[in-house]
């Protein structure tokens, strides 16, 4: 009875050890802006995508591209994050003007997006999500909106 005891317990620490080592190298990584440039396939006239055929991405966020048009603006790309909520927000020059959020497919799966803003003011577009564990701002995306 003793050497079961003491086999249960010896197995039961081992798998706590093994819990914490492995706690202790999940921790968050910082997250990158990446800047890919791809080749676009043929433009027309009322609508570019600016600036310079840029996809933006990051471990939240990948394939984001710009496409402008006279009159508006659209942002879509692929978001990974908890339960598919991010925010975003609308900056002309420093000035924070419009924040909002967006519905995707949940994590593990890269949801879809799109969002499409007037083609007046705007100077940058800032992609981000709310930690669950304590409501930080991160995964953020800055990405710039020309001003044709």
């Amino acid at each position: 009875m003793k050497k079961l005891a003491f086999i249960i317990i010896f197995f039961m620490i081992g798998g706590l050890v093994a819990y914490t080592q492995q706690s202790k190298e999940e921790t968050e990584k910082p997250i990158v802006t990446e800047i890919k440039e791809v080749n676009s396939p043929t433009e027309s006239e009322s609508e570019t995508e600016v600036p310079g055929d840029m996809v933006y991405e990051n471990e939240a966020f990948q394939d984001v591209a710009v496409t402008q048009s006279e009159d508006e603006v659209m942002v879509t790309g692929k978001a990974r994050v908890f339960e598919g909520v991010f925010q975003y927000a609308l900056y002309a020059g420093e000035n924070e003007v419009e924040t909002s959020n967006y519905q995707t497919d949940g994590a593990p799966a890269w949801g879809e997006f799109t969002i499409t803003f007037k083609n007046e003011s705007v100077t940058r577009v800032e992609l981000f999500y709310y930690s669950a564990k304590d409501g930080s701002k991160m995964g953020t995306l800055e990405i710039p909106i020309s001003m044709e």
